[in-house]
């Protein structure tokens, strides 16, 4: 019989990674480890990064997720497996999302060790921008 999961879990050795992040920089410094997560994990997913772990503790509990972060983690569980059925298995939607948040912030732990602080968010903000544009065209607005 499993255990219905109540919380999100990070690898043991990430939650400094985590808190280099908030100290790093004033956006994380105000941010939950919720959001932080929820980050690191859709950075994660953007990058196609998805890297299992054993040694794992609680992060945030199942009851700080909001509506549109349950479906955030559903969506990717949802891409990952290719099954409505993984939308049945909450343990399988939080482990693919884990996994994808472990990759997440160590890619952007490296992207800050390796970049300006200013540089990286250009970046990222120019990624997103070219995203937004891409699906404007593709509508047919402009």
């Amino acid at each position: 019989m499993s255990i219905t999961p109540d919380r999100l879990h990070v690898a043991i050795e990430d939650r400094k990674i985590y808190e280099k992040i908030r100290d790093f920089d004033e956006i994380f410094k105000k941010k939950n480890n919720k959001e932080i997560f929820i980050f690191a994990m859709a950075y994660g997913f953007k990058n196609q990064a998805r890297v299992p772990f054993n040694k794992k503790e609680g992060f945030f509990l199942e009851k700080d997720l909001k509506p549109y972060d349950i479906s955030m983690l559903n969506a990717v569980a949802l891409y990952e497996t290719n099954s409505v059925d993984a939308l049945l298995d909450k343990g399988e939607i939080y482990r693919i999302s884990e996994e994808y948040a472990h990759a997440g912030i160590r890619l952007l732990v490296d992207q800050i060790d390796n970049l300006e602080f200013v540089s990286f968010w250009k970046k990222f903000e120019k990624e997103l921008l070219g995203k937004y544009e891409s699906i404007e065209l593709t509508n047919g607005t402009s």
